[in-house]
């Protein structure tokens, strides 16, 4: 008997029956016994071998070994380590999307999120997961009472791990942690390594998760800039009706405003068709002169492109009819197959290329090269990247659908170079770490709140704000979290309330800041808005993951001094009352005097407690200093409350001394609002 034990996890490994426990000081939490599944029935010839266990930040690393113990060669399927689970009625599963928009929170058993219609599901959902709506992909979540066990595998260069949770109103009868090895070849005493198991049963759900994040990040060397990006983008006004004159006139509008961002991104409409990347559209003449203008104007020219995903219209379609991800094909069929269904959008069919072919790969680097190198864009979004990773047949029969997608993402790096920044958007999650400097963690915000109907994929500020809290422990351990945009115009269909919080939420949990208005039809108060959600905090931490699914409450260091910031939300579609209380964000001396800095107003409030009566969809923010440290400088420029513009604060006679920019500012304490004068 092999058992591992950190904490309150413990592991025990039987090696006659592969029989592993997982448990705690409160008894056995998940009983399972590996069953190892092969395709074309070859049951029975892959057996597991060998099971090590080990222990990685604080968690129980298990690792299985499989074995082909025929006489013949063999094609693996999926692995599966089914546990039955003592998880009840009460308890609550953490699911995680396979993608950039798919639907991930916390829910109670029995309970899923909205299924994919069949145009969306190729986009949304692993197609080669059998119950998605009940897959959690690659790590997940259970809690109930005192009891909670994370886990997730920690590898994801080559498989698609998922796991299938059977729940109902009961409880979770079994938990399936699946590793599909996808027809992988093994000869005849050939063995082959899973990607390792991790498990804790120790912590609560967002620690566990942070930690899990931790290890995989590390594993898989994940890049994380130092600064989020700031900067606009013409999306969500323009949408694909985008034009070069429009480019120019939101450029000399940022110009003229001043507001210090970064970044300057042309989104879809500039091109004619998915996949003709090099086509440019009507409205469009000479991309290199618009980069150009955007760098000269002291921003960073960037361009969104779907790199794997042609549209059945496309040039590249009709030209390369080989170049695509097909269904199974006979071995005697001439010609290529029929491509995969990658779901519908604008009217049209689209399709993912096969990225395993050496044509494809040359063609995406010169797509990059020409993007890069002759046009000048040094910020890249790509998109719809969930292409690459499509089920079905390819060039390299021996890739999996995982090898195939980062063999296309590592393509366009290596032609991009390093300097170049590279966001992705609509991809694996996972399986991305490593080949990005930012990933979008959820669906589109959309200038809309909802749309009655939809999946919790689908574009949607309530969507978006829900994936943003439940992926909030990826940011800076995976790469810099995206939210999406800012939608701030006076003339989109969100409410003040709504843009306020969306603002303060991406100021609190520190990720990529764009916006995506016609600049022309922000006013003084969006304007005022957005410029106070630079610079964002550089990480936020959102409690509540374990019992909401969207969590209220996220807590940042303010920028500057480090002193505490406290978001909160209602989230609820009717008014309510919020409550906070400094004290619970103060070391030492609970009964300390304390400065409470509104991030909202601007203003000093009275404390310690403070309620809030908030709006639908409407934010608090609040920043507390103790008095006693004598650093009670805040900035009614910044949500957070805090700044990067100043160095030092001294209280002295009802008033505070500070140094801003270098220069000596007295600001008097005042309750509706602090004032200054510069010496």
């Amino acid at each position: 008997m092999n058992e591992h034990r950190v904490g309150a996890t413990a592991v025990t490994h039987d090696p006659d029956g592969h029989a592993v426990t997982v448990g705690d000081d409160a008894g056995d939490l998940l009983v399972g016994t590996v069953h190892a599944a092969t395709a074309d029935g070859d049951d029975g010839r892959l057996q597991v071998a060998d099971v090590s266990l080990s222990t990685e930040a604080r968690g129980v690393v298990a690792t299985y070994t499989v074995e082909n113990v025929g006489d013949e060669p063999v094609r693996a399927g999926d692995v599966t380590l089914a546990f039955e689970t003592a998880f009840g009625a009460d308890a609550r599963v953490y699911r995680h999307g396979y993608q950039s928009w798919s639907s991930t929170g916390t829910l109670p058993v029995g309970e899923r999120f909205s299924p994919e219609n069949s145009d969306n599901a190729p986009m949304m959902n692993d197609l080669a997961a059998s119950t998605d709506d009940r897959v959690s992909s690659y790590l997940t979540g259970l809690v109930e009472g005192d009891r909670r066990v994370t886990a997730g595998f920690l590898e994801h260069d080559r498989y698609c791990s998922r796991f299938e949770i059977d729940d109902d109103d009961g409880g979770v009868a079994t938990l399936h942690a699946v590793c599909p090895l996808e027809g992988a070849r093994l000869t005849p005493g050939e063995r082959l390594t899973l990607p390792p198991l991790w498990v804790d049963a120790d912590r609560e759900l967002r620690e566990g998760l942070t930690a899990l994040a931790d290890c995989i990040g590390e594993r898989m060397d994940a890049r994380v800039p130092e600064i989020s990006p700031t900067g606009w983008c013409s999306w969500y006004h323009y949408f694909t009706d985008v034009t070069e004159a429009d480019v120019r006139e939101n450029l000399s509008e940022l110009r003229e405003w001043g507001i210090p961002v970064d970044v300057v991104q042309i989104d879809d409409g500039y091109m004619q068709a998915f996949g003709d990347w090099r086509s440019i559209a009507n409205g469009f003449e000479d991309m290199s002169a618009v980069a150009d203008d955007i760098a000269a104007s002291g921003y960073r020219p960037g361009l969104w492109l779907a790199p794997f995903y042609v549209e059945a219209g496309a040039d590249l379609y009709a030209d390369h009819p080989e170049w695509f991800i097909t269904e199974p094909t006979d071995a005697d069929t001439d010609g290529p197959g029929t491509p995969v269904d990658g779901g519908f959008r604008a009217g049209s069919e689209l399709y993912g290329l096969d990225t395993t072919h050496p044509a494809v790969l040359e063609w995406l680097r010169e797509t990059v090269s020409t993007v890069v190198d002759d046009w000048g864009f040094t910020y890249l979004k790509l998109d719809f990247l969930f292409a690459a990773a499509l089920p079905g047949e390819r060039y390299d029969a021996e890739a999996t659908r995982i090898e195939a997608y980062r063999r296309g993402v590592e393509a366009i790096a290596e032609a991009a170079g390093d300097d170049v920044f590279l966001l992705g958007c609509g991809a694996p999650m996972a399986p991305s770490v490593g080949l990005f400097d930012a990933m979008r963690v959820g669906p589109d915000t959309d200038p809309v709140w909802e749309t009655p109907g939809e999946s919790g994929s689908q574009p949607g500020l309530k969507n978006a704000v829900r994936n943003t809290l439940t992926r909030n422990y990826l940011h800076r351990r995976w790469w810099l979290n995206d939210p999406d945009c800012q939608l701030v115009r006076d003339t989109s269909d969100l409410t003040a309330a709504e843009r306020e919080a969306f603002a303060t939420l991406v100021a609190a949990t520190g990720g990529v800041n764009i916006f995506s208005d016609r600049l022309a039809e922000i006013g003084s108060a969006g304007r005022r808005l957005l410029e106070r959600s630079i610079p964002p905090a550089s990480g936020g931490e959102v409690s509540g993951l374990s019992v909401e699914r969207f969590p209220s409450h996220v807590v940042c260091d303010r920028p500057g001094d480090g002193a505490t910031t406290v978001a909160l939300f209602n989230w609820a579609d009717e008014p309510s009352t919020v409550r906070f209380d400094a004290r619970e964000h103060v070391e030492g001396d609970s009964d300390a005097d304390h400065v409470i800095w509104d991030g909202l107003s601007g203003a000093v409030v009275d404390g310690p407690v403070v309620e809030r009566e908030l709006p639908s969809h409407g934010a608090a923010v609040f920043a507390v200093v103790p008095a006693t440290t004598g650093n009670l400088l805040g900035d009614a420029a910044t949500l957070t409350g805090g700044s990067d513009r100043a160095s030092t604060a001294t209280l002295r006679d009802g008033a505070l001394e500070a140094a801003v920019d270098g220069e000596a500012v007295t600001f008097a304490l005042e309750r509706d609002g602090p004032t200054s004068t510069q010496e």
